[in-house]
């Protein structure tokens, strides 16, 4: 696992660098799935995509999405655009309601999002024998003749972990 604080910056503004290391382990059967479980992901502010790539530390928004470079996948969040409320109507509570409200809950509670990765960390390990990074690339299309590209600061999250399932 690997928590926000414990990312370190990419070779382009905004782009995250998660140390995850994995080596197969002869022991252990091979895995029939593996997933990168992003906890904790904002969806306040803007909508923007996360392109990740395994063993790529230098990835930035220009790197082409081909599995064969280290692409293993994205994930797609639809942000709600900031807060236009009144103060305190965007902060979600930190208290757990009753398990018996059937109300729906705070709309800005964190989301949890998985990336199948399973294809590109066997592509990784029968190559190398081990993966060392994940890079994230946060990419924002901005719409019609204007400018897309990574913006530093726009993808939060509390941590990442890489799960295998045999």
């Amino acid at each position: 696992m690997a928590t926000m604080d414990a990312l370190q910056p990419g070779a382009q503004p905004g782009v995250l660098i998660a140390n995850l290391r994995y080596a197969r382990r002869a022991e252990v059967a091979r895995f029939q799935r593996a997933d990168l479980v992003f906890n904790g992901v904002d969806h306040g502010g803007l909508s923007y995509e996360v392109r990740v790539f395994l063993n790529v530390p230098t990835a930035t928004g220009a790197t082409p999405r081909d599995p064969t470079k280290g692409y293993a996948g994205r994930f797609v969040v639809f942000g709600h655009g900031g807060c236009f409320g009144e103060l305190g109507h965007c902060d979600v509570p930190s208290v757990r309601r009753d398990p018996t409200d059937l109300r729906p809950g705070h709309p800005l509670v964190p989301q949890t999002k998985i990336v199948t990765i399973t294809t590109a960390l066997e592509r990784i390990l029968d190559k190398r024998g081990t993966l060392e990074t994940v890079a994230l690339v946060p990419w924002i299309y901005n719409g019609f003749r204007r400018k897309n590209g990574c913006k530093p600061g726009v993808f939060k999250m509390s941590d990442v972990t890489l799960r295998t399932y045999g």
